[in-house]
């Protein structure tokens, strides 16, 4: 990662890596303190966030939060040991990850016998972590929840809440890890990731007057009492606007929701998405790249979404892969990086550092030659 300098006591900072098998988001809350959500790893296997820390000069220790929005290994690959370096970190989650079911998911997950990536054997890994460092529980996450207040004289003031999930969206994924423990006698392997994640945390963070919303992976829900809708309709949550945007669940339209748009950013918001490239699905596609470039002129792209390289191989070599695994693939690469900076009293004029591989995303002219 190239070096730039770390950001003043008074200045705010949102700093979007990926992907590097997932993606991570920093944000700096002034008086050199800093939030980090969610985990991904260098194509060296350490955690980015500690890398672009680093790399700006600032300790783990400034690190006071981290927020685990979900388990998806792609979103907390690395966690534990970003976990282990940040000493001085209120480590969070969804308060679903506190239930039975996933507490019996997790143990399946963690056994040693289980092959492949799995996003419960790493927050198995990450409350071990926290356990032998005498840290205790992780905190838990829900609807409207304040994380935390800053408001004692110290300038900038800052506030973090978590905007969800809602209790039907707790109880959707509760119904869900049951389904996931395999059966007895079934042969253990990585624990499946579902395709929905109902228990996200969406945070918001307050700066001086400066606000962020990182949207995480939270999707529309069936129901108006879960996902977007549910914190549309909150009266609970913070009511002042976002100045700068998470894009959730990699810009995918089964994420978006106008409401977010219409009631929580202010118009024209800075904006940010990673990409998401597994199989056959490659996030965002181009409908969600022109639907996203409408509404914002101000939005990012960590990296552009491009087809993994394709490697040769023999096919014996094709065949024993077949026999060993459901699939091969690249685990990590170097994550591209969208910054936004601004001082805590002005967020109506953010700089804007994004080197390659991001790119801005730009609106497509119409057919009659209109943008």
């Amino acid at each position: 990662m190239v070096a730039h300098l770390a950001p003043e006591e008074d200045e705010v900072e949102v700093t979007l890596l990926g992907p590097g098998r997932g993606e991570c988001c920093l944000v700096h809350v002034g008086r050199g303190q800093w939030l980090v959500v969610d985990s991904c790893v260098t194509e060296h296997g350490r955690p980015a966030a500690l890398a672009y820390l680093e790399s700006i000069e600032v300790p783990a220790s400034d690190v006071r939060w981290i927020i685990a929005t979900h388990w998806h290994d792609d979103h907390i690959r690395g966690l534990a040991e970003l976990v282990n370096a940040s000493t001085e970190a209120t480590v969070i989650h969804s308060t679903a990850l506190e239930s039975d079911e996933f507490m019996v998911l997790a143990k399946v997950g963690s056994d040693s016998l289980v092959k492949g990536p799995s996003g419960v054997k790493e927050m198995w890994n990450t409350w071990t972590e926290l356990a032998n460092s005498g840290r205790g529980a992780p905190e838990l996450a829900r609807a409207d929840y304040r994380i935390h207040l800053r408001s004692n004289g110290s300038v900038p003031n800052c506030e973090i809440w978590a905007l969800s999930p809602s209790g039907d969206s707790v109880a959707s994924a509760i119904s869900a890890f049951s389904s996931l423990v395999p059966n007895e006698g079934e042969p253990k392997g990585a624990v499946p990731r579902p395709k929905r994640n109902p228990s996200s945390v969406v945070v918001w963070v307050r700066v001086g007057d400066a606000v962020v919303l990182l949207g995480a992976d939270l999707e529309r829900s069936p129901s108006s009492s879960g996902g977007w809708q549910a914190i549309a309709r909150s009266t609970g949550r913070p009511t002042e606007r976002a100045h700068v945007v998470k894009i959730p669940h990699h810009g995918s339209e089964d994420a978006h929701d106008m409401a977010m748009w219409d009631e929580l950013l202010i118009q024209n918001p800075y904006a940010s998405i990673t990409p998401f490239n597994r199989g056959n699905v490659r996030l965002p596609r181009d409908s969600d790249r022109s639907r996203i470039a409408q509404l914002t002129s101000q939005a990012w792209l960590t990296s552009e979404t491009t087809a993994a390289r394709q490697v040769k191989r023999t096919s014996t070599v094709n065949k024993t892969i077949r026999e060993a695994t459901r699939r091969i693939e690249r685990l990590s690469i170097n994550p591209g990086r969208v910054t936004f900076r601004c001082n805590a009293f002005n967020p109506r004029h953010w700089s804007v550092d994004a080197p390659p591989p991001a790119v801005q995303l730009r609106s497509q002219p119409d057919q009659n030659g209109g943008s």
